[in-house]
This record gives C-alpha cells, sequence and structure tokens, in this order.
C-alpha cells in the first residue's frame, strides 16, 4: 500500500490570483482513511484532483511511494490513467447507456483482463457492495444509493492502491448517508486500501477518518487523528468549525470567562484573548459552589436522545448565547437561575490572532497549567 507525500503544493487558477491551495504539505501514511475537511471554497476538491492529475500543480511536487507523479521543478507530470488511483466523482458518472455489470467490467475490459476472469471480478464486486440482482439494470433504474454503490464497485475491481472520493455522499439523503458511511467504514477495513476522503461534513469525517486535514482558504488548519482535533484544536478555526453546536466563545477579559479560567490562568493571558467552552464541557446546578458562574436559562430544545440548554451569563456571550447539551432530562425550566461549572478539558484559549495558547487544559494535561504562550496550527513534519 502506498505512502503520500504532498510537498509544498501551490494551485492558481489565475496569474496574481490568490492561490487555491497555498503551500500544502501533507504525508498520508498507507492504509489510512484520511478526509481533506472545509468550509466551500478551501480548496479540498483542488487538492483531490491535483493528487488524480486531472489539475496540474502551480509549484510543489506529489510523490507516491517514492514515485512522483506531478512535480514543476523536476517536469514531471504523469497522466491520471498511469497513476494508479481510484476516483469516485461526485456525481458517480456512470455510463447510462451500460447496465451495472457492463459499468463495473469497464475499466478490466479496458486492461485487457481475460473475459472469464472479468465475469468472476464483476460477480465478486456484486457481492462485495451487496448489489445482487441489479447486474442487469441500467443506472437510471438504480437509487442515488445504488448508483453510489456501482461506482465503488466499478473503481474498486481494479484494485487501486488508493481510492479517492469527492464528497460522494452528498447527493444522498440522510438515512443513505448513514448506511454508506458504515459500508465505506467496512469497506476500508476489508480491502484495506488508502483512502482520501473529501467533505465538508465534520460528521462525516469524525465518525470515518482515521485522520483528518482541516482547510481553509487554501491552507492547512491542522492534521490528526478525530480525537486530537476535536479536543486540542490547533486554533480557533478549527474550533468553531469542529462540532455541532459549535463551541461556545467569550471574550477572555469578560468577568464570566475570569471566573471559568481563575485569576492565576487569567492574569497570564495576553490582551484580546478568546476563551472557548465546548457546549458538552460544562455541569449545571441550582446551587451556587465556589467557582461556579451564574446563568440565566432562556430555552430548552429537545432534539430526540439529547436536549439544548440556552443560557446566558451577565457579560459572557453579547448577542449569543451560551449553548449546553445534555442526554438527561433537564430539571429546570426557561427562567429559572442556574449555576455552571466547566470541565477543565473543556476550556480553550486562544490569542487574538486565533492560535491555540499552551494554558489551554487538556484532558491528557497535568494539573499544573503550562506556561501561556501561542501555540502555532498543527501542520505535517
Amino acid at each position: 500500500m502506498p505512502t503520500i507525500h504532498l510537498d509544498t503544493l501551490v494551485k492558481r487558477y489565475a496569474k496574481g490570483a490568490a492561490p487555491a491551495v497555498d503551500g500544502l504539505s501533507l504525508r498520508i501514511e498507507d492504509g489510512s482513511f484520511t478526509c481533506i475537511l472545509g468550509p466551500s471554497g478551501c480548496g479540498k476538491s483542488t487538492i483531490l484532483r491535483m493528487l488524480a492529475g486531472l489539475e496540474t500543480l502551480s509549484a510543489g511536487e506529489i510523490r507516491i511511494d517514492g514515485r512522483v507523479l506531478d512535480s514543476i521543478a523536476r517536469g514531471i507530470f504523469v497522466p491520471p490513467e498511469k497513476r494508479g488511483l481510484g476516483l469516485v466523482f461526485q456525481s458517480y458518472a456512470l455510463w447510462p447507456h451500460m447496465t451495472v455489470a457492463q459499468n463495473i467490467a469497464f475499466g478490466l475490459k479496458v486492461a485487457r483482463m481475460p473475459a472469464a476472469k472479468r465475469r468472476a471480478r464483476v460477480a465478486e464486486m456484486v457481492a462485495t457492495l451487496r448489489i445482487e440482482g441489479l447486474q442487469d439494470r441500467y443506472p437510471a433504474q438504480l437509487s442515488g444509493g445504488q448508483q453510489q454503490r456501482v461506482a465503488l464497485a466499478r473503481t474498486l475491481a481494479l484494485t487501486p492502491g488508493v481510492l479517492l472520493l469527492d464528497e460522494p455522499l452528498s447527493n444522498l439523503d440522510a438515512a443513505l448517508r448513514l448506511t454508506m458511511r458504515t459500508e465505506l467504514a467496512r469497506l476500508h477495513r476489508d480491502f484495506d486500501t488508502t483512502i482520501v476522503f473529501v467533505t465538508h461534513d465534520q460528521w462525516e469525517a469524525m465518525t470515518l477518518a482515521t485522520h483528518i486535514a482541516v482547510m481553509s482558504k487554501g491552507r492547512l488548519q491542522q492534521y490528526g487523528q478525530p480525537d486530537e482535533i476535536y479536543s486540542r484544536p490547533a486554533n480557533r478555526f478549527v474550533a468553531e468549525f469542529i462540532g455541532n453546536p459549535p463551541i461556545n466563545l467569550m471574550p477572555a477579559d469578560c468577568d464570566t470567562a475570569r471566573a471559568l479560567t481563575g485569576a492565576a490562568r487569567h492574569a497570564a493571558l495576553p490582551a484580546g484573548a478568546t476563551l472557548g467552552l465546548r457546549p458538552e464541557g460544562m455541569v449545571l446546578g441550582s446551587r451556587e459552589r465556589p467557582g461556579a458562574v451564574p446563568a440565566m436559562i432562556e430555552a430548552i430544545l429537545p432534539t430526540g436522545g439529547a436536549w439544548l440548554i440556552e443560557m446566558r451569563c451577565a457579560d459572557a456571550s453579547g448577542p449569543r448565547p451560551l449553548i449546553h447539551t445534555t442526554q438527561s432530562p433537564p430539571a429546570w425550566r426557561p427562567g429559572d437561575a442556574v449555576y455552571l461549572e466547566p470541565r477543565p478539558e473543556a476550556l480553550h484559549l486562544f490569542c487574538p490572532e486565533g492560535r491555540r495558547l499552551a494554558g489551554s487544559r487538556d484532558p491528557s494535561a497535568s494539573p499544573a497549567d503550562a506556561p501561556l504562550r501561542s501555540r502555532a496550527a498543527a501542520g505535517p513534519a
């Protein structure tokens, strides 16, 4: 299985224009399921297309297991069909005039696989992707989920070392997306293929990926395992983008933030710092306790199996209420006074430029806080 190296990739679509991808360096380990995650326009699909050979680089180099596929400095460009990569498009791109079996067999036929082996491979893919009984149907006769399975079967039939997926779940309804997330996880286990998956959906990334690369405006913000991305966001953008409901943010110099962080920690904060508190990272009570902050409940919203509690402290949230999530039925009503206490690991501090401060408490941190200094956004080694 191949290891992918993206070395200082740059992509500009016009001279003098802002780069769609700006200096991206990333090492994708063999056998990993890596999600490139970010909002629309962050460059994630461009990265996938450059890796596939559908877009040329403006600068940088792409290597797979030491083999250079694209390099401006060396004057090397390997065409898409010779890269040994499988690509599943967002639109699936099935041949409308071919049956399911013919679509799956198409690449095998181009590769001149003997007919008997071709039929056996198609049968294997049909069983693996659980699309038995659909072999003689045409794409127009299939549901979205069935079309996606056929597209995956066609690509996997060629046993690519790397599978590239460009938002393949975005055209499916919620129930089918859940089903196909399970299928993709199973296929990754069964085939042990390196998968690079592009999505704007954080739930897809968090539930599927072994590693996540968070992008914004063409730049890599953080690369790591899902738990690390959530519990140790490298900067304010990552903290806000990952998490639903989103993280609560407040100026670190307000009275509520002072109470939540403690006097010693607050004294070391730079001017203009921001405090973040995860919605699930607080405990509510009806009685005042040392270190607890008073708040007033504004709304209680059931979501089915969980509740969102909107509340306000005296000066913390500005136009936005603080949000707390709980899986226990709340004992309060709107208008009730409560006291909130943060879990230390749920507090995150960011400098005025948005970088994470090393004084943020982490699940693995010792009780003594580290010195409060700026920590640059995490990037690849």
